[in-house]
């Protein structure tokens, strides 16, 4: 008997075999199709439905566990310069000016608001320091309160010379204010914030921070402000009044200078100075200063070798008012001051320096150049007559 065998073709096997895998993978990925929505729960965390009331809309970084969520951590936020903000920004007001003047055919015109700046309240009865220059030529003068509360504010008194004043309102229960803590301890390079209304109420108490730049810058902007505080801290229009504090959240100046072409250059009067200046204010009504009584003109190495002076440095003496306390003591026309308590005295502002930390009735040993000698003389200062 013959046997017969019929050979297969090894293609048609290949494709048998490409066939049953597609056939196995489709029938997996229906299994897998018809099961997710039961295992879903399972391999997701469960959406706060209370939050977002349509899962549809819920996305996986929005999932929470509830178990997990605990309260804001604001340990961060407990700053020096936060606790120092906190203590003496509800005590910084906004200062409006409230002036007339006279139109072309000089008619007075109506009281209107003519300039904005800053202030900060310094004693619980009311007592605001400021700008001179903020309240200058005002007819009155409003302060709106941290609570947005305004309330009008008598003018107590005021100095251009240190471009300070004092006003006061009527004190308010629970009524916020500022300690004035000790310039003179300040050092460069420590942080300081800058408080005020930059621009106006639009953007009043605004917060900026700076370092201390220096502490005794001079320059001739007033007649009396010596060792003024510079600093980096932005310093705007409309800052003018607003206090300079310290980490220990003291007011250590109020921001007065700015110079305007060039940036991070503020000054403020410092707050050792404030604090004289604003008591006599406020006992006083004005700043009682004193006087040596002369008038004078600082001497140059050129003015010396062009006259022939016995000094090439100093102040030459060009009067001495009848019964002023250089004339009593002795001191004449033409006589050069060339020292003062043993201090050098080059410059007006050396003598201003000297003179500004004493009182009416103190006396100051004062040394002069007559011709080729050099003399010596008591002087007591008298009161600097307001002119």
């Amino acid at each position: 008997m013959e046997e017969y065998y019929i050979e297969k073709s090894p293609r048609s096997s290949r494709w048998r075999r490409f066939l049953g895998l597609v056939a196995a993978a489709l029938l997996g990925g229906l299994i897998v199709l018809l099961c997710l929505p039961a295992l879903l729960p399972y391999l997701l965390p469960a959406a706060d439905i209370s939050q977002n009331p349509n899962p549809d809309q819920v996305l996986p970084w929005n999932y929470q566990n509830q178990d997990s969520l605990q309260m804001p951590d604001l340990e961060y936020q407990q700053t020096a310069v936060v606790a120092a903000v906190s203590k003496v920004f509800p005590a910084v007001v906004g200062v409006t000016r409230i002036s007339q003047s006279r139109d072309w055919f000089g008619r007075i015109t109506p009281a209107a608001p003519t300039g904005y700046g800053s202030g900060v309240i310094i004693s619980p009865g009311g007592y605001i320091v400021t700008n001179y220059h903020v309240v200058e030529d005002a007819v009155s003068v409003v302060v709106t309160l941290s609570n947005g509360q305004e309330v009008d504010a008598a003018i107590v008194g005021q100095d251009p010379g240190t471009d300070l004043a004092v006003l006061k309102i009527q004190p308010l229960a629970d009524m916020p204010w500022a300690v004035l803590g000790d310039s003179g301890q300040l050092t460069v390079g420590e942080f300081v914030i800058a408080i005020g209304n930059p621009g106006g109420p639009e953007l009043q108490r605004s917060v900026t921070l700076g370092i201390i730049s220096a502490t005794d810058r001079s320059f001739d902007v007033y007649d009396w402000v010596f060792g003024l505080l510079q600093t980096d801290a932005a310093i705007n229009p409309g800052n003018s009044g607003g206090p300079l504090v310290n980490m220990k959240g003291e007011v250590v100046g109020i921001n007065s200078v700015k110079i305007t072409d060039a940036e991070g250059l503020g000054f403020s009067i410092p707050s050792n100075l404030v604090k004289s200046i604003s008591e006599s204010l406020i006992k006083e009504g004005r700043v009682i200063r004193p006087m040596l009584g002369v008038t004078i003109g600082e001497i140059t190495p050129a003015i010396a070798e062009a006259y022939n002076l016995g000094s090439d440095y100093g102040l030459l003496v060009t009067e001495t008012p009848y019964g002023g306390p250089a004339r009593q003591a002795g001191i004449k026309p033409e006589d050069i001051i060339i020292e003062v308590n043993g201090t050098k005295t080059e410059g007006l502002r050396d003598l201003r320096r000297i003179i500004s930390n004493k009182s009416v009735g103190d006396k100051v040993q004062v040394t002069v150049v007559r011709g080729k000698e050099k003399l010596n003389f008591e002087v007591i200062l008298a009161e600097l007559e307001v002119r």
